[in-house]
């Protein structure tokens, strides 16, 4: 029986004091004699004998008012409602008392509701309760059904619902710096229920849209109704769009994630947990999962997971979990945890995996890049000449870490007799021995020409000891591994290189040689390394728009002689610091030499066709994407329409009685461009560049330097 009764109390004793403990902060019963002092040090006795601590903004609370209070063993809550009449709010976080202004609360006035074949339209208006002002732009929804609507400039909403068992119908309406207000509707009977008691704040956290490339594309409807609605997201099976807004979801698309999400030419949607394609582009306000594909670019507020394909970019505000691929440019804000493959650059802040792409950025690597270029903030970069006994000069450019790096090289024998030139790409490691001295590892792959071409391949092995002369100057020297095969050389090539002799004294050249030797190599090198990575706000703003004139001069690149030369206006609209769209329109005009390209030929009828090449002359118009490596090296690709305004040939005709007619051959009237280029933007507005353009249907590949200025017009 004590046993019994001992158990009891010890039972009994651990529920009071669990209860507690878990008794809230604004439950705690507190006494305060005070007789006109400070505010703040009112709080202070409050907090201490309550074992909490107040979290206020000193400028937003009078904290050096004289206030006067007398209470015995009263909860916090109702000495904060004495001191404070209600002006104030409070949240609990942990052991802290966040003080908060009072948020006004929203009415809804003049409500409506008529049902006519399984569709129920609700109608009505939405005010300040205290004020009776009518609030525009507040959100009216209903979370079930997913429907959802805005007011207008006088406070008014309508929502259309269509289902056949709607049960309650439960409209919220929601307004950033407001309580929401909620009304149901159960039968013919409403019933109001200020169910939601948030009294604090609500900000979005939603990074798209305040991207400037969301921002472009997300409509300023769907923007409010975020900001309204911060916090609310639903799940559904699948989502059909046709553009953000035109979704089978409505304006509640942006709410809602998705297992299967279809956007025929874009899309914006909370989220996908499976599989989303879009036409043109897809973005998501929160994460993406497994599968993501878009025609142009995609675009991730929070996490990626899985695989995201993109003809031009990919972006993703948070993490990458998998794999990116573009043809242009991949970029994560945070962490990269998988690989990120692009025709142009990569970019990351930490690096935890791989990166493939001509040119690689990342702010920290623990991982690897593999390209021409890679600028690594906490990694080196290394411009070496060296000398071989094959080659004389080679210039090479290592990027990235000592753990991974890569090796961009060319070289050439400066001996007439000898001639050679090699180009190729390496990858590398470095032994750091100490502070003066390191082993540096290549594995490198090169073209060789020794025939005019580069047909040779020549496979390297190179361990180097470097040794520190300054701290950024080092010399090298060590052995080498070659493996090379040759496709013969010519005459002034490399001889050692060639293909053997037969029997008729001619090289050859159906058998390739293939030889192997160790050498050595040495050289000179400067080292140093990438700017630190600088702690920065994201950049959501660069939405400058851009107006300028270009002037373009080159070769028909199968026609060196023939000139071309034309003139573009242009604009460029940026999305981010690194994405830009461009549309151009100009003139071109190709300058023939007709006496080099006159053509004489006898008809089965027998007249004498006499062809000539005339100057081209044509009207391009293209849209294209630009993609910024670092604050001004670019490169894109532009497609478009060119409109020729005549041929390339005229076409004189003498008949056999003596009869003469004048023609034209050639181009049809309409044709595709599609062109790409790269170029440095000078902070002046001057830019300068090279392209390839090509006139699909007229024969016309050219090769063009572009000089141009451009202007901000925002």
């Amino acid at each position: 029986m004590r046993t019994k009764i001992f158990l009891f109390t010890n039972i009994f004793i651990l529920l009071v004091l669990f209860k507690a403990s878990a008794q809230g902060i604004l439950s705690k019963q507190v006494s305060v004699n005070a007789d006109r002092l400070r505010l703040a040090d009112v709080l202070a006795r409050i907090g201490k004998q309550g074992d909490f601590y107040f979290s206020y903004n000193g400028n937003m609370l009078p904290k050096d008012s004289l206030v006067s209070i007398a209470v015995v063993h009263q909860t916090v809550a109702a000495v904060l409602t004495q001191l404070f009449h209600g002006n104030f709010e409070f949240e609990e976080q942990g052991n802290y008392l966040i003080i908060i202004p009072a948020l006004p609360h929203l009415t809804l006035v003049n409500t409506d509701i008529t049902n006519e074949n399984n569709t129920y339209s609700i109608s009505g208006i939405v005010a300040d309760e205290h004020t009776g002002e009518r609030i525009m732009n507040a959100s009216v929804y209903e979370k079930q059904q997913l429907a959802a609507t805005l007011t207008d400039e006088h406070g008014y909403f309508k929502l259309k619902i269509r289902t056949a068992n709607p049960g309650v119908l439960r409209i919220t309406a929601s307004k950033m710096q407001y309580h929401d207000v909620m009304l149901n509707f159960l039968q013919s009977v409403p019933v109001t229920n200020r169910s939601d008691t948030r009294s604090y704040t609500r900000t979005s956290g939603n990074d798209v849209e305040r991207d400037a490339l969301g921002k472009f594309f997300i409509s300023a409807r769907q923007r409010i109704q975020s900001l309204n609605i911060p916090d609310f997201f639903a799940k559904r099976p699948f989502q059909v769009s046709l553009t953000p807004g035109l979704s089978t979801h409505g304006l509640f698309s942006s709410q809602v994630v998705n297992k299967v999400s279809l956007n025929l030419a874009g899309g914006y949607t909370a989220g996908v947990n499976g599989i989303e394609i879009g036409g043109l582009f897809n973005i998501n306000k929160g994460n993406s999962k497994y599968l993501q594909f878009a025609g142009v670019f995609n675009l991730v507020g929070g996490t990626m997971s899985g695989l995201q394909f993109a003809g031009i970019n990919n972006r993703v505000l948070d993490t990458l979990k998998g794999v990116q691929f573009a043809v242009f440019n991949n970029k994560a804000e945070g962490q990269v945890s998988g690989l990120q493959f692009a025709g142009f650059t990569n970019e990351a802040h930490k690096l935890k995996g791989l990166q493939i792409g001509l040119v690689n950025v990342a702010d920290t690597s623990y991982g690897a890049s593999i390209g021409l270029i890679n600028i690594i903030r906490n990694g080196f970069y290394r411009v070496a000449v060296a000398a071989n006994p094959l080659v004389s000069t080679n210039l090479s450019l290592s990027s990235g870490t000592r753990a991974f790096y890569t090796v961009l090289s060319i070289g050439a024998n400066a001996d007439l007799k000898n001639k050679m030139f090699v180009a190729g790409l390496g990858l590398g490691h470095d032994f750091i021995l100490n502070d003066k001295f390191y082993l540096a590892s290549v594995a490198e792959f090169q073209f060789g020409n020794t025939s005019g071409q580069f047909t040779d391949s020549w496979i390297r092995g190179k361990l180097f000891l470097h040794a520190q002369l300054t701290k950024h100057i080092s010399i090298f020297a060590g052995p080498t591994y070659n493996n090379y095969t040759s496709s013969g050389s010519s005459v002034g090539y490399q001889s050692k290189l060639k293909a053997p002799v037969n029997k008729d004294g001619y090289e050859d050249f159906m058998n390739v040689p293939v030889r192997s030797w160790i050498s050595v190599e040495g050289g000179i090198a400067f080292n140093s390394v990438f700017k630190a990575a600088k702690i920065r706000a994201r950049q959501y703003a660069s939405q400058s728009w851009y107006l300028g004139a270009a002037a373009v001069g080159g070769v028909d690149m199968d026609f060196p002689t023939q000139t071309m030369f034309g003139a573009e206006l242009f604009t460029q609209r940026d999305f981010n610091g690194h994405l830009a769209a461009t549309f151009s329109a100009g003139y071109t005009q190709k300058i023939a030499k007709p006496l080099a390209y006159t053509y004489i030929t006898q008809l089965p009828n027998g007249a004498i066709s006499e062809l000539k090449r005339v100057d081209f002359k044509a009207i391009p118009i293209k849209a294209g994407m630009r993609t910024y490596a670092g604050k001004n090296f670019f490169y894109g690709g532009e497609i478009g329409l060119l409109l020729a305004l005549n041929t390339q040939y005229s076409e004189k005709l003498v008949y056999p009685d003596g009869h003469v007619t004048n023609g034209n051959l050639g181009n049809p009237p309409k044709s595709f461009i599609y062109a790409a280029g790269a170029g440095y933007s000078f902070d002046n507005g001057l830019e300068a560049g090279v392209k390839y353009e090509a006139y699909v249907g007229t024969g016309i590949k050219q090769a063009l330097f572009r000089l141009g200025y451009r202007f901000k017009l925002n």
